[in-house]
């Protein structure tokens, strides 16, 4: 006991010193690995038989100093002198303390964590966090006489600060709006200013009072402290959804903790935005002014690195140079654009100590604007390249649905303003950046994580192994959510398996969130110009069997002044152009989309409405297309619903000179480069009866007929029919991955399709016994490099969601679920889900289509890959010979949606 005593006695003792060097903005390091190294060999003591004997000393009292310091220790180093890697480690190290804590102990850590991922900008991993908070059990833990209280305050702020941060502003003021009632009512005339002697009177007297009135006391402190914070987090939701005036409001009254916790310049800058935000310059420069000795008197603060005080400076520094620029541009004063150029220089300053690249965006913008009013379009170019760049990284990991969406319209203005002046000045490049982040971008995110080789990779295996556990438990779940579906379904009741489908859709939403693997491509670019062309510079000698000729890519973005047109050419240009639509293309695009909402059978566009490709980009970039081998083509919006394949220039089909292979956006393309390798090996999957009894003899006729041309070497496996062909046989193979060296495997499956306009994973394909959706296929790796979808609407995006949303990581979903427009022309579609599978190339049509005219296409298309045509040469292949035999819109309107995706 008495060593026991004495190592008790050091450490605390250490923790004063340690609390006390950290909070006046000391180096902390020693003190900070002698008081770890105590508290551990504490730990062992207690831990020993007869170690944990009853006393003033428990490990919980331990782990909570320890957890306590490892929360605190990151902000002591300036900017990010801690590379991602080295907290990943600190947190590990504090993992292992964790199971010696108390709930409250435990929470609090968390809640630090969360708060220091917020700061680095890494919100989604916070709020992840914030969940994991939330989740554990409430106990009790005895106070700790000397350790700060949870700096942070009740984890419903920093859930609101998480949402409000990924743009989600209005359930971020959901979540605060009861919380804001449970304050009001301990603080009925607001939040107590612990500076003001009139203020804390009320707080004298309880203490005075003697009782439980110092606890009173102490609540009501405490309680000011979070109604403190909610007040900042609440005005800047304000701010977020047009209420200018109430955000000023409520910043002003959280004025007085800023300035009684010596942070008076975080409340200043607050202020100095709301008054920039309604044009009142003057009153900017004035907040601005006051805050200006923290931010710019560098020689004074030089020997400070770890206070509240060097950190706000280190974390807010950026801003306060962006709204300098901004009011030096606003103001219009002589020489207003030099200051504005100098204030960008010292915010990239800041941003390169401590990169955020949500701040970097708005120097980039300034200094891009400024640029532009000296007439330097060279200048203006780079600074929104590099704009569009650093917004690209403020959300590069893919958070679902809702937050997705809500990001991309939070910044569209800026990306807008980008994209006009690549427009206005013919910037090809520029715009193929913007309009490749305004279209797929989180598709081509996931892709490139599933084609990457990150999960073997050596540096990973840390960070992947200790998530395995929790993975299987996901996919577990899933699956049993799938069941639950299934036999829901089965006893009639389809509100309940409604139900359980929005509950799979978030796990969903959270599994591709979390991914461990996605910090391993933080770098990865939205867009190269150039490794684009160099894969159509290679594009006929990388892989044999293309269609001859030369390869271009040609990406299509619809503006409200016609459709803007991009074209990438193998020799490195890239050429851009706006195609102003004729009042009949329109009539025709609109009479196109009645068509489909009501299941019509006119679905040739071009040969119904005399459309061409020339219609609706440049003459000249359509001439380029008709004289090439291969177009990668990228639609945008409605476009994406026309039958590209029958599409037609001066009265004949494109598809007869040039093979077409349809690609989310060109960032896709290499990422969808599939080089046949070796022979081809297939598997026949035909669902000849429906659940419902009704039989389609047509696909079993298909499908015998295929494998007596294809041959027992040509078949992976023997073709599935009739009953066997069940969701659970096509789930077998779509878990059949990854592909095998030295051939290339084929699955086609014939059935009905289901699409879902309102559902994003909600569409699938209708096996025997039951349906099989998107979000399933999303979860797969397979082996089929190749996939033949025959059926009708597998290529439909769905461009709402009518569940809410799916806002897996935002808690609770709302009480009144809203329906969602999607943004960003999302791949949401069944085909791409098989590319995200893992498949290079799929054969789907967006809308409906003839059984029979369909089978035959890919009966052709199965023939012409056997015989050596590249998988968009074999679908070119195939079209020419239905239009060789009846080319007029009546024969074509039955197979017209059939559409190669793919890049090879």
């Amino acid at each position: 006991m008495v060593e026991l005593h004495d190592l008790a006695t050091r450490f605390f003792e250490l923790r004063a010193q340690y609390w006390q060097a950290a909070d006046a903005g000391q180096p902390t390091g020693r003190l900070f690995q002698e008081l770890t190294a105590l508290g551990r060999r504490l730990l062992a003591v207690l831990d020993r038989p007869g170690g944990g004997a009853p006393g003033p000393v428990r490990t919980s009292d331990i782990a909570g100093v320890l957890l306590d310091a490892y929360g605190r220790e990151p902000t002591t180093h300036q900017g990010r002198a801690l590379t991602y890697r080295q907290v990943k480690e600190h947190w590990a190290q504090a993992e292992e303390v964790t199971p010696h804590a108390a709930p409250d102990h435990l929470r609090n850590f968390l809640a630090d964590r969360a708060q220091y991922e917020l700061q680095e900008g890494r919100v989604s991993e916070a709020l992840a966090l914030v969940d994991q908070a939330t989740r554990l059990p409430e106990g009790p833990s005895r106070p700790q006489p000397g350790t700060p209280p949870a700096p942070y305050g009740d984890l419903r702020v920093l859930r609101a600060e998480a949402l409000y941060r990924l743009y989600d502003a209005e359930t971020a003021l959901e979540v605060l709006a009861p919380l804001e009632r449970e304050l009001a009512a301990v603080l009925p005339d607001g939040p107590i200013d612990a500076g003001d002697p009139v203020a804390m009177r009320p707080l004298a007297a309880h203490l005075a009072r003697g009782g439980t009135g110092p606890a009173t006391a102490a609540r009501m402190l405490q309680a000011s402290t979070v109604y403190f914070r909610l007040l900042d987090v609440k005005a800047g939701a304000l701010r977020d959804t047009g209420r200018p005036e109430e955000a000023e409001q409520a910043y002003l009254r959280g004025m007085p903790l800023y300035t009684a916790s010596g942070l008076p310049e975080a409340g200043l800058l607050q202020l100095a935005r709301c008054a920039l935000d309604r044009g009142a310059v003057a009153e900017a420069h004035r907040r601005l002014d006051l805050a200006a000795p923290l931010f710019e008197d560098e020689d004074a603060h030089a020997a400070d690195r770890s206070s509240m005080r060097a950190q706000l400076r280190s974390v807010r520094g950026a801003a306060y140079c962006r709204m300098r620029a901004e009011a030096a541009r606003l103001s219009k004063a002589d020489g207003w654009w030099e200051q504005a150029l100098h204030w960008c220089d010292r915010g990239a300053r800041h941003t390169a100590g401590h990169p955020d690249d949500s701040l970097a965006a708005g120097l980039h913008a300034e200094r891009a604007r400024t640029h532009r009013h000296r007439a330097d379009r060279a200048g203006a170019a780079r600074a929104y390249h590099e704009m569009a760049l650093a917004l690209d990284r403020v959300l590069r990991v893919p958070l679902g649905h809702r937050f997705d969406t809500l990001h991309l319209r939070f910044r569209r203005p800026l990306l807008d303003e980008a994209l006009a002046f690549a427009v206005e000045t013919g910037d090809a490049r520029l715009g193929a950046v913007v309009t490749d982040l305004l279209k797929a971008r989180a598709f081509a995110a996931r892709l490139s994580l599933a084609r990457s080789d990150a999960r073997s990779g050596s540096d990973t295996s840390s960070d992947i192994t200790g998530q395995d556990t929790r993975t299987g438990a996901d996919h577990a779940a899933f699956a049993e959510l799938t069941e639950r579906i299934a036999d829901a379904e089965r006893h009639g009741s389809p509100k309940e398996a409604d139900r359980i489908r929005v509950e799979r859709a978030e796990l969903l939403t959270r599994i591709r969130a979390t991914d461990p693997r996605w910090h391993l491509i933080r770098d990865d670019p939205p867009f190269d110009p150039d490794r684009l062309t160099r894969f159509l510079a290679s594009y006929g000698t990388a892989a044999p069997g293309s269609n001859p000729g030369r390869c271009v890519a040609l990406s299509l973005y619809e503006r409200p002044d016609g459709i803007l047109a991009l074209l990438a050419r193998p020799d490195g240009t890239l050429d851009t152009g706006v195609r102003r639509l004729e009042k009949g293309t329109l009539d025709a695009l609109e009479a196109h989309r009645r068509a489909l909402h009501e299941n019509g059978a006119r679905l040739d566009f071009w040969g119904r409405h005399g459309i061409g490709l020339a219609d609706l980009i440049p003459p000249a970039f359509a001439d380029e297309i008709a004289d090439s081998g291969t177009c990668l083509l990228s639609p945008h919006g409605r476009l994406h619903a026309l039958p590209w394949t029958v599409v037609r220039h001066h009265d004949r089909h494109v598809i007869r000179g040039t093979a077409l292979g349809i690609v989310p956006n060109l960032s896709c393309v290499p990422l969808l480069d599939h080089r046949p390798d070796g022979p081809v090996r297939a598997t026949l999957l035909g669902v000849d009866q429906q659940p419902d009894g009704e039989p389609l003899p047509e696909v079993s006729r298909a499908v015998h007929r295929l494998s007596r041309f294809l041959g027992e070497h040509r078949l992976r496996q023997e073709p599935v029919t009739g009953r066997h062909a069940t969701a659970a046989t096509l789930r077998g193979l779509l878990n059949s991955g990854p592909p095998v060296h030295g051939r290339t495997d084929v699955l086609q499956i014939i059935t009905h399709g289901l699409p879902a306009p309102d559902a994003p994973f909600g569409a699938g394909v209708q096996m025997a016994d039951d349906l099989l959706e998107t979000g399933e296929v999303l979860m797969s790796r397979m082996c089929f490099q190749e996939v033949l979808l025959i059926a009708c609407g597998t290529g439909l995006r769905a461009t709402a969601d009518r569940s809410g949303g799916h806002g897996a990581l935002a808690g609770p979903a709302p009480r009144t679920p809203h329906p969602l427009e999607l943004a960003g022309d999302v791949a949401n579609a069944l085909v791409h889900a098989f590319h995200e599978a893992g498949a290079g190339f799929v054969l789907a049509s967006p809308f409906p289509m003839w059984s029979r005219a369909a089978i035959h296409h890919s009966s052709r298309w199965i023939y012409h890959r056997c015989r050596g045509s590249a998988p968009l040469e074999a679908a070119r292949r195939a079209a020419v010979e239905l239009l060789d035999t009846d080319d007029s819109p009546e024969q074509t309107d039955k197979w017209a949606g059939l559409t190669a995706y793919g890049a090879r």
